[in-house]
């Protein structure tokens, strides 16, 4: 029974660690979004500018993370967590420091260079020091941590940069994460991996023809594609909503960011829904279009109609709980098109959509918002979420095949 109970503590605490830097990942990434409004006049730049700022961050970050693998099973994965809790901590804290727009722009690819060690190091910890009967509740919780990093920011920074200027609450954010670190630190023992263990025994690099054959997979890159858009979309909310709603209706600020808030609060509701729908009602691919076509349809209702903000807000909190609700039922489809014995490489590939759709999204959002085209900021969003069901059904189709093959 002791040793029951000391296990059951030691995963707690790994999950909670481990949970806290996703968070903290995540967070960070949302840092400038709902400063936009007040850097572009502080800098007197245009929006677009502002997008490339984020674009930077994502697109090193994405460059980067395929080799972090390889410094994960050299130096430990424990090891590089920590260092990129410290390393987007520190670049946020500078943020609040800087008095030029170009400045920001070394401090963005400083950010990405912590960004880009959490997916490889995150899971390798879970995998290695997770007790099986307790993995699939680990990753959960990983995936939750990162949803509510996200909810945090715009609450936390919002709210400081109201009362206390952009500045303080940037500063205030990194030394936040600053002090999660030491905490990380300080449960060290219980995280510390030897270097080499996240190869695990016997393990091979992926080969050229693995992945000649993956990007000829069309479920595979359906995901990949899935991964982009939505990826794409969820930049256009996270760092463009509150400015075009300032823009169409002259929201006050803080309301504006409500709308966000609402947003992503009930889409981390929405994951955990989506997870027990998951396990308790097997027609993924049904739940996954259905989340996707109601959180467009709530979405070009803000696009297309004139609305006082307490509905826009109820719209927000609607799509975002409709779109968190996919996400565990898309990822069963992922696992069920993938080729035996190819798990972890696949999801490392389709997930790296994310970074790609997280690059471009900015840039994109930005000239919609340089051009006046506020309400398409809405409706490209609603669109994106649309061709995402293309891409949930190529995976049905790819998963009715992997099952097919398998028996």
């Amino acid at each position: 029974m002791a040793t029951t109970d000391s296990a059951i503590r030691s995963d707690t605490l790994v999950i909670g660690m481990v949970g806290l830097a996703h968070m903290l990942s995540h967070f960070y990434q949302m840092a400038l979004a709902p400063l936009i409004p007040l850097l572009r006049i502080e800098f007197d730049v245009t929006y677009t500018q502002l997008g490339f700022v984020i674009s930077l961050m994502y697109g090193v970050s994405g460059a980067c993370q395929a080799f972090v693998g390889i410094l994960v099973d050299r130096h430990g994965a424990d090891r590089l967590m920590l260092f990129g809790v410290v390393t987007m901590a520190s670049a946020v804290f500078l943020m609040g420091c800087v008095d030029a727009y170009w400045m920001l722009l070394p401090l963005a690819v400083m950010a990405a260079l912590g960004n880009c060690v959490f997916h490889p190091a995150d899971l390798s910890i879970l995998s290695e020091k997770v007790s099986p009967a307790r993995i699939g509740r680990a990753f959960a919780a990983h995936g939750l941590g990162g949803t509510i990093g996200y909810f945090m920011s715009p609450v936390i920074i919002l709210n400081l940069a109201v009362f206390a200027g952009w500045r303080v609450a940037l500063m205030t954010a990194g030394a936040i994460g600053l002090v999660a670190a030491l905490v990380i630190f300080t449960n060290r023992s219980v995280l510390q991996m030897p270097r080499g263990s996240g190869a695990g025994p016997g393990a091979t690099a992926p080969s050229i023809d693995f992945y000649r054959k993956l990007v000829t997979n069309l479920p595979l890159m359906a995901a990949f594609f899935y991964f982009t858009v939505i990826a794409a979309a969820g930049g256009g909310v996270q760092q463009f909503s509150v400015a075009a709603l300032i823009e169409l209706y002259e929201s006050p600020f803080a309301i504006a960011g409500i709308a966000l808030t609402a947003y992503l609060g009930a889409s981390a509701g929405g994951i955990i829904v989506g997870g027990e729908l998951a396990d308790r009602f097997p027609r993924h691919a049904l739940i996954a279009t259905t989340g996707l076509a109601l959180g467009a349809t709530f979405m070009g209702t803000i696009a297309i109609f004139e609305l006082p903000m307490p509905a826009i807000i109820g719209l927000m909190a609607c799509t975002g709980f409709c779109i968190g609700l996919t996400g565990p039922s898309r990822d069963i489809l992922i696992r069920g098109a993938t080729p035996p014995g190819a798990t972890g490489k696949v999801f490392g590939f389709v997930y790296s959509g994310l970074d790609l759709g997280s690059a471009t999204g900015p840039i994109l959002f930005g000239w919609l918002m340089d051009g006046g085209e506020f309400r398409y900021v809405f409706v490209v969003v609603a669109t994106m979420y649309l061709l995402a069901i293309l891409s949930v059904m190529q995976l049905k189709r790819g998963s009715r095949t992997a099952t097919a093959a398998a028996d």
